[in-house]
């Protein structure tokens, strides 16, 4: 086994070279290989299809797990889960064999990176700075967030693909699973008619105010997909992340057909006077997320395609028994 002072000699050296890849051999070589892929730190090209993937991305890991790719190594989120993995994903990790080493807290270890050997890092869900980006290229090539996107913004599609052409050299698997999860959306959607065009958020309460998600978020995106919309009144409002930040005094603003709260929160939030005053707490059209569901609610934040699918079928049903009650 290296050593630590090997590891730190390797990395030190390492990181003197300019951009080293290793060549495979030909054997190894997919017919989409080799390949360039942009991305919002440069473009990056990859001689063959890689067979260690490193994943520092908070939530890339899931994406290629949905791609059939086993990565060597993950970097935890939250929720301390063996392997980082949510149960969605499980199956997918126990049919692929993974068994990944796991990274935990936000900073970058760069010696942990080169001690997993990567043909490939992967961080498309991370906000990787200029110099890390470059150190990390030093160790394998690199694949930052998609381009035209800022970080944490792009759409799960926009991922899905950008992870598909690094891994396999085509978006072809990316393709089939987005077509997959359309058709998925578009059969709830039919069983649920109660909710298109009703209006509702995923809705939290932080730092003495009400947060909204606009439908430039990736729950907002989620809710469109089952049929719900966003007013234009609260989309003009969103900052550029797309949240939308509306104080006690303006609870009437988020009076909504639905409100989704995935951090519960239900006591804190029915004690502010204005809230009570709403629509939504009147006939009862609030959904509350409790400790209980904590795994439907941790879904709903990783929007990648195994949560999502996880996720659309119990998040439509609940909508529907507030907006329809029988």
């Amino acid at each position: 086994m290296m050593t630590l002072s090997t590891r730190r000699s390797i990395l030190r050296a390492v990181l003197q070279l300019p951009f080293l890849a290793a060549a495979p051999a030909a054997e190894t070589r997919a017919a989409g290989f080799p390949v360039t892929v942009a991305h919002a730190l440069g473009s990056t090209r990859i001689a063959a299809a890689p067979r260690r993937v490193v994943s520092l991305g908070y939530n890339d890991h899931d994406f290629l797990y949905a791609l059939g790719i086993a990565p060597v190594a993950v970097t935890e989120w939250w929720g301390n889960r063996p392997y980082a993995t949510w149960p969605w994903a499980e199956e997918r990790l126990q049919a692929l064999g993974a068994f990944p080493a796991v990274a935990g807290g936000r900073q970058i270890n760069l010696e942990w990176v080169l001690s997993q050997q990567p043909d490939l890092i992967v961080a498309t869900y991370r906000d990787l700075d200029a110099d890390t980006y470059a150190q990390l290229s030093k160790i394998a090539p690199v694949i930052a967030h998609p381009q035209g996107y800022d970080a944490w913004s792009a759409p799960w599609q926009v991922q899905l693909r950008l992870l598909d052409r690094a891994t396999s050299g085509t978006t072809a698997g990316a393709d089939r699973i987005i077509g997959e999860i359309d058709a998925g959306f578009a059969a709830i959607r039919q069983r649920y008619p109660a909710l298109a065009g009703k209006s509702a958020s995923l809705a939290d309460m932080r730092d003495g105010q009400f947060l909204l998600w606009s439908r430039k978020t990736a729950s907002g995106r989620f809710l469109a997909g089952l049929g719900c919309r966003l007013p234009e009144h609260l989309e003009h409002q969103a900052t550029a992340a797309g949240w939308i930040h509306i104080s006690f005094e303006k609870a009437g603003e988020m009076d909504l057909d639905a409100v989704l709260w995935p951090n519960g929160k239900r006591e804190d939030v029915e004690a502010v006077p204005t809230y009570r005053r709403l629509r939504l707490f009147r006939e009862n059209r609030s959904i509350w997320l409790d400790d209980n569901e904590r795994v439907l609610s941790a879904a709903l934040w990783f929007q990648s395609p195994l949560s999502i699918r996880y996720a659309a079928e119990p998040v439509a049903r609940r909508l529907a028994q507030v907006l329809s009650p029988t």
